[in-house]
């Protein structure tokens, strides 16, 4: 039977269906801003798209989709499910890269004529393979996970399969999926994705920074290293506690003003970061930053974090083949 997931941890926007509204009142208010076009025939309030802010053109191009989403739930006639990284949003699981077209799970062949905007995926999908996100029909978060790992890059399932562990997602059940569909293309890559997936990655970067450090052959980190300070007990990203090593992601929206949430204030933010690291590195623990920057160059950022491991484990350390370049 279908299964319903836990609350909504997203918002989804309303929207209003030209089907359904004035046409032109429609094309007026969108000319005007204070609509903002989702895709064809479906619009929603501009006030519901635009956060503004920090870093505000991702959070924007997600809320869209999941916007989109909802009103191709209300255009399609037919049966469908969504799916892959459509289903990974609504379900809200973090995702390397918001998608510009919305997947979703059908038994009718698109027409020639089918939306450019939406990637149909032909088949039905088991009922014990269904949840239900505010009213919007998706694969579970179990289903999600598989089918993502056996289609997109290793990095961008992942973050998927990380964020939904952490949502509560089974991994022996994610395994026995796996196991089903031994034979088909990508098998291999999804059950690599599944084992190195970890609940304790706080986010997409932090994935990124984990991913990196597996790909160079290096031992499995600790996600949310703990470390008893005098101060209390403080949580690294990323770390080697046999080595006193802890690695954090720095992300500069919490230094910036209303960064965060409204009212932020980045100063006050940077003394709880200055009085923390300076404990945890009291506690004997040596912290390596990491930071968006260093994508452009990994092999610097590996250096830095290897230089603080045995050497004789760093020699060792081969590339894995089964992790591409990011």
């Amino acid at each position: 039977m279908t299964t319903t997931s836990p609350a909504p941890v997203v918002d989804i926007p309303s929207v209003l269906l030209a089907s359904e509204r004035d046409r032109n009142k429609l094309a007026e208010a969108h000319r005007r801003g204070t609509l903002v076009r989702v895709r064809r025939g479906a619009y929603c309030e501009a006030g519901a798209v635009q956060v503004g802010g920090p870093s505000s053109a991702p959070r924007e191009k997600r809320i869209k989709e999941l916007a989109r989403a909802r009103a191709l739930h209300s255009q399609l006639r037919s049966d469908h499910v969504f799916s892959h990284t459509t289903a990974a949003l609504l379900l809200g699981c973090r995702v390397w890269t918001v998608p510009d077209t919305t997947h979703v799970y059908q038994r009718s062949r698109a027409s020639g004529r089918s939306a450019k905007d939406v990637v149909r995926h032909r088949g039905k999908v088991p009922p014990a393979d269904v949840a239900a996100v505010d009213g919007l029909p998706v694969t579970s978060v179990e289903r999600t996970v598989i089918d993502c790992a056996l289609a997109l890059h290793p990095l961008e399932a992942l973050v998927i399969a990380d964020s939904a562990l952490a949502l509560g997602a089974d991994r022996q059940l994610l395994l026995k999926m796996i196991d089903a569909r031994a034979g088909r293309r990508g098998v291999q890559q999804a059950r690599l994705v599944v084992e190195l997936a970890d609940g304790g990655s706080g986010s997409a970067w932090e994935t990124w920074v984990r991913y990196e450090i597996l790909r160079a052959g290096l031992p499995r980190p600790t996600t949310q290293m703990p470390v008893q300070t005098e101060r209390g007990l403080f949580h690294t990203d990323l770390g080697y506690e046999q080595w006193g090593l802890g690695i954090e992601f720095d992300g500069l929206v919490k230094y910036r003003p209303d960064g965060v949430r409204p009212g932020h204030d980045p100063a006050a933010e940077y003394m709880r970061e200055k009085n923390r690291a300076e404990a945890i590195r009291r506690a004997g623990i040596t912290l390596e930053r990491t930071s968006a920057a260093d994508r452009a160059d990994t092999r610097t950022m590996l250096a830095r974090i290897t230089a603080h491991l045995p050497p004789d484990l760093v020699r060792r350390a081969q590339a894995n083949p089964h992790l591409p370049p990011a």
